[in-house]
């Protein structure tokens, strides 16, 4: 299958036109569509510039239930760094957002048992008796995968290779237009032990037949990359011809939603640097500060910190788009200069440091660092809109008579922006107590 495949082509089409009717903040999901099959097709500059417009003001609600996983599976395959933080995130409550490498683990897990789970009623056949079934009654073909489900469940070298050769076959055989009795699990899985077990050779002849079912059946692009090894391969661009996308094409695409969306925040900040030092001091009631966004929406101002279980032995209290940042004991006021170090590889240094924490923050516009009794009028911080590493470092400071007698101290607090990923936030570095 060549670039420029007609219908993947009016798929992509379709979803610009979608953009650019959604209405602001709405077309998350829609991004993610055309994500998946730039992503699908390895063109990895491309993908990224569509993450930065995805990731400009922070999601809220997931476009598919895996989603995210598939985003974080592919920035994992492709360097990208941890874009989304976990996020937006489906699934059952967790306290702590792992670290992308972990989260991409945990999601192979489960799309590999989720794959691999028995659906059907009725128990699953102990031998190969389909073979002596009409080929042409569906309940044949749904004894062939529930066979190959039971034989891939044992997880040895050797069920997985025997799992492989039944998929080729499986996939040689199906009729190109017959539904598929998994929905697409069985090309999903079959990539990944293709790729696991020395098996490339056979991907071709799937992808000729059955290449088309990559963008036509309704979550095969992100199971598959939630495989790692698959995902490792789409960034290689091995899936380009069965996508059936030019570069050409892909550009004019992104060209039209720039036109709706605007520049990515990340290539559009250098044009308006933030000055090099800003200054602030805050009073520290309760022994916290907030740093938040000066425009709140309805759902920042309900968001309340240090409500979790394990956010004072953190030292932080982590949203999105705000945190609070725990102080010293007795701390008075700090005073806080706040720097963008976006090129630098930051060298983490806790000499002289007193407590030490990083977090991760999307920025949409200016910040205020307040106090819990802030009367709301601190002066704007101005940050480039973006998702950065913070790193947040309270250093003591001589405290004024009146504040040493009542016992209070005083700190420099340094907030220092740095590039996504590169502190590895969130992490508690130096914690007082």
């Amino acid at each position: 299958m060549k670039p420029n495949n007609r219908a993947t082509s009016k798929q992509l089409a379709r979803i610009v036109r979608e953009i650019a009717k959604a209405r602001a903040g709405r077309s998350y999901p829609s991004l993610f569509r055309v994500f998946l099959l730039v992503a699908a097709s390895g063109d990895v500059p491309r993908a990224k510039r569509i993450l930065a417009w995805m990731y400009a003001v922070p999601p809220t609600r997931v476009a598919t239930a895996l989603s995210t996983d598939a985003i974080d599976a592919f920035c994992a395959a492709a360097e990208l760094g941890d874009v989304t933080k976990g996020l937006p995130y489906f699934g059952p409550p967790r306290d702590d957002v792992p670290p992308l490498r972990a989260r991409v683990a945990a999601a192979e897990g489960m799309i590999r048992e989720r794959v691999l789970r028995d659906a059907f009623s009725g128990a699953a056949p102990k031998n190969d008796g389909w073979q002596k079934q009409d080929p042409t009654d569906r309940m044949t073909w749904v004894a062939r995968w529930r066979r190959i489900q039971a034989i891939a469940r044992q997880g040895t070298k050797t069920a997985e290779q025997d799992a492989l050769a039944r998929l080729d076959a499986y996939l040689r055989d199906i009729p190109p237009g017959q539904r598929f009795t998994a929905g697409g699990d069985e090309l999903a899985l079959a990539l990944d032990l293709a790729y696991r077990h020395e098996g490339e050779v056979l991907v071709g002849a799937w992808l000729a037949k059955h290449g088309a079912r990559l963008v036509e059946a309704p979550f095969l692009l992100e199971t598959a990359l939630c495989f790692r090894a698959v995902a490792a391969k789409m960034v290689q661009g091995v899936l380009r011809e069965a996508i059936g996308l030019s570069t050409a094409e892909i550009e004019a695409a992104l060209r039209a939603i720039e036109k709706v969306v605007g520049a990515a925040p990340m290539q559009t900040q250098r044009s308006q640097p933030p000055p090099k030092i800003q200054k602030r001091r805050v009073s520290c009631s309760y022994s916290q500060v907030h740093l938040e966004p000066a425009e709140l929406t309805a759902k920042e101002r309900a968001q309340v910190h240090f409500q979790k279980r394990n956010d004072a032995k953190k030292g932080m209290s982590l949203f999105p788009t705000m945190v609070g940042i725990g102080t010293p004991s007795d701390t008075a006021y700090v005073d806080a200069e706040i720097t963008v170090a976006l090129a630098a590889k930051p060298a983490v240094r806790l000499d002289g440091v007193t407590q030490a924490v990083t977090f991760p923050l999307a920025v949409r516009g200016p910040l205020r660092l307040t106090s819990v009794d802030s009367a709301g009028d601190e002066e704007p911080i101005v940050i480039p809109s973006g998702t950065y590493d913070v790193l947040a470092r309270f250093v003591p400071k001589t405290a004024p008579r009146g504040s040493a007698k009542a016992g209070l101290r005083v700190f420099k607090l340094e907030l220092a922006f740095h590039a996504q990923g590169v502190l590895e936030a969130p992490r508690t570095l130096r914690l007082e107590a």
